[in-house]
Order: structure tokens, then C-alpha cells, then sequence
């Protein structure tokens, strides 16, 4: 049988494509078992069967213009083809076949297919790694911004974190200060009249009371956080407790000149709610819209009774929240640089609402312009009807 000599016959046991010789009909001399094990054939069911009857059918035309061509020239022919297994599963080769002289003079072909099927699953595999690749590394590329913006963060909160203890120490020293001076005065002079020394007294338990709900509103902070702080809900009026609210400010309202402006429903409206905290809610937002309004501003209550909730807004023209505050004026430690110079509150009011109104299910809202005025929405859920 031609071209069968030992280095041809070595070359082929190692290599995974297929590698035969046909005579010059076109059946096999010769054929590589690892080449044809991809067809489920041994090499005994391939040899001295014609090229052909490996063939797909509707190809077997092209095929035999392609061997003519390969026969009747000298020249490297590539075509490509698909050939049958021995399971009727069809694979698709790239077959690239040159006539030879055998040692009789006739003429022969050597080819060589490579299992394009294989190929392609390989490089559908490999495309498919590559777009997986290329996702891990924007994965990558988000965790590592990520990080950056973790770090930034931490780094911001540490900066608050310091301002907030140095805020609260400014709070602490101010009605302690006023406290030892009075009872200084009080003590040292004898001579001081009984209308100064109450004075004195009053200013004493003033900023006594002030220091006291300045530690009360961290402890409470503190216990909120933990989860300590248990609500002590009951059925009440909201509509009724926002009324008693705006009626017990009006005083102060007037004495800034500011006008409110309310709409509230005439019937009332009862929610399931703890209702101190609530109205604690309520009354830092209204506090914060009349301490930060300038004399002569406006004010606006407004409510919506929607679907399984009920919505407060409180809105004013006041100094405002610089956009870039907003993300963080909820936090523990953040207090806004215009609003502390306005009072000696320790910026802590907003945090106890965001606490309070998360524990009852439900959400806030702030949008703000600087010097023109903030509004703040507060959605409560409603689990009793309208009476």
C-alpha cells in the first residue's frame, strides 16, 4: 500500500487531525486512528472504502468538482467539507489535500481535515471566556471605584465624625459655663438683690434643662441605633396631633412674622403609630423650617391622605441645603456648617427623625435649593381607615 512508511505512520498516531492517503479513485490507502476516532470509525472500517461515502449527501457534488480539480492538478487544494460519523452526526472538516506519485506511478492523494465542528466549539468557548473575562474585569473595575469610594467615605465620616464630637463638646461647655458662672456670682456676692439672684436661678435651670436634653438626645441616639428603643404604638389622630402642633407654635410663628400656610382634612384620620415619637417627628421639622427662615418668610403644611399611607410635607424659604449636603444630612455626624451657625441646637434633630419614621415601615424625603428654601416629605403607613 502506498506511502506507508514508518515516519508518516508516527506522525500520524500523534496528531488529533485527520490524516489520510486515497488512491487515485478515491479510496483510502491510509488513515490515522486518533484522526478518524472523531468519526467513531476504526481505521479497519475505513480503509478501502471510497472518500464519498463519508460524504453529506447534498455535498457529494461539490466534493467530486473538488477532487476532479485536486487530480488534475499539482497544486495545494483547500476545501471544505462535512463528513458522516458512524452516529449519523454530521462534522464539518477543512480539508487541505495535495496530489502524489506513488512508487507504481500512480497517482494518489494525502490530505489533512481538521475538525472545524471541534474548532468552533472551542472558539465559541473561547469567545465566550473572553466576554466573561471582559465582565470580571469591569466587575473589577466597579469593586475597585468602589473601594476608592468606600475609603473616600470612611475618610468623610471620620471628618464629621470629629466635627459632630467637637460640635457636641461646643454644647456641652456652653450651658455648663453659664451654670458655674451664675452659681459663681450667686455664691460670691452677698450683696447681689433677690430679683438678680432668681434671675440667675432661672438662667441656672435653664441651661441645666438644656444640658440635660442635650445628653438625653445622644443616650437616645445611641439606643435608637442599637435597636433598644421599642415603639409604643396606639391608634390616634394625625390629623388632630398636626392641628395641637401648629397651634402651640403660633406664638412663635408671630413673633418672626412668618407666615404659615396649612391645608389639613376636616375629618380625622387614625394611624397605628407611637405617638410621642411622632409628634417629635413632626415638631424638629417645623422647629428647623421657623429657626431657618428669615423674618417675614413663609411657611407651608401640607397633607395627603394616598393609598395604605398618609403624607406629610412641611416646606419653607428658608437659607436652604446646598445639593451637594443633601446625601448626607441624615447622617450621625454630619451637621451643616449654615444651619449651626443659626443656633446652638446640635444638629442632631434630623437624625432622630430619619430613625423614627424607619422604625414605623416608612420614608423621607428632602429637596432644597440654598436660599431659597427646603421642603421635607414625610410618608407614614395608614393601617386603620378613615373614621
Amino acid at each position: 500500500m502506498g506511502l506507508q512508511y514508518e515516519g508518516l505512520q508516527h506522525l500520524a498516531d500523534i496528531s488529533d487531525d485527520l490524516i489520510f492517503s486515497l488512491n487515485h479513485s478515491g479510496c483510502f490507502q491510509f488513515v490515522n486512528a486518533s484522526g478518524v476516532s472523531h468519526l467513531n470509525f476504526s481505521v479497519e472500517e475505513i480503509i478501502g472504502r471510497h472518500f464519498i461515502d463519508f460524504i453529506l449527501p447534498e455535498e457529494k457534488t461539490s466534493f467530486t468538482r473538488s477532487f476532479q480539480k485536486l487530480i488534475d492538478s499539482d497544486e495545494l487544494t483547500t476545501f471544505e467539507i462535512t463528513l458522516i460519523a458512524k452516529n449519523n452526526k454530521g462534522i464539518k472538516y477543512h480539508i487541505r489535500a495535495k496530489t502524489f506519485t506513488d512508487e507504481d506511478g500512480s497517482i494518489g492523494v494525502l490530505g489533512i481535515g481538521k475538525n472545524l465542528t471541534k474548532t468552533r466549539e472551542l472558539t465559541k468557548k473561547i469567545n465566550e471566556l473572553n466576554a466573561k473575562l471582559i465582565e470580571f474585569q469591569r466587575l473589577l473595575e466597579i469593586e475597585k471605584s468602589r473601594s476608592k469610594q468606600q475609603a473616600s467615605f470612611l475618610e468623610e465620616l471620620n471628618r464629621m465624625k470629629n466635627e459632630f464630637i467637637s460640635n457636641i463638646s461646643h454644647e456641652l461647655r456652653t450651658p455648663l459655663a453659664s451654670i458655674i458662672g451664675f452659681s459663681e456670682s450667686i455664691a460670691s456676692d452677698a450683696s447681689m438683690t433677690p430679683e438678680m439672684r432668681n434671675e440667675f436661678n432661672t438662667i441656672i435651670l435653664e441651661e441645666g434643662k438644656r444640658l440635660s436634653k442635650l445628653i438625653n438626645d445622644v443616650m437616645d441616639l445611641s439606643r435608637l441605633e442599637e435597636g433598644e428603643i421599642t415603639l409604643n404604638k396606639t391608634n390616634f389622630n394625625i390629623v388632630r396631633l398636626l392641628r395641637d402642633l401648629i397651634q402651640s407654635q403660633k406664638s412663635v410663628l408671630e413673633s418672626k412674622e412668618l407666615v404659615l400656610n396649612y391645608e389639613l382634612p376636616k375629618e380625622g384620620i387614625t394611624i397605628d403609630a407611637d405617638r410621642e415619637r411622632v409628634l417629635l417627628v413632626f415638631s424638629s421639622l417645623l422647629d428647623n423650617a421657623i429657626k431657618f427662615t428669615h423674618k417675614g418668610g413663609r411657611i407651608g403644611i401640607f397633607f395627603q391622605s394616598l393609598y395604605k399611607e398618609i403624607e406629610v410635607i412641611i416646606t419653607d424659604t428658608g437659607i436652604g441645603i446646598a445639593k451637594k449636603d443633601i446625601p448626607y444630612i441624615f447622617q450621625k455626624f454630619y451637621q451643616d456648617k449654615k444651619s449651626s451657625k443659626q443656633g446652638s441646637e446640635s444638629g442632631m434633630g434630623l437624625i432622630f427623625v430619619k430613625q423614627i419614621v424607619d422604625l414605623h415601615g416608612g420614608s423621607i424625603s428632602i429637596q432644597s435649593d440654598v436660599n431659597q428654601g427646603t421642603t421635607i416629605a414625610v410618608k407614614l403607613p395608614v393601617k386603620i381607615k378613615q373614621q
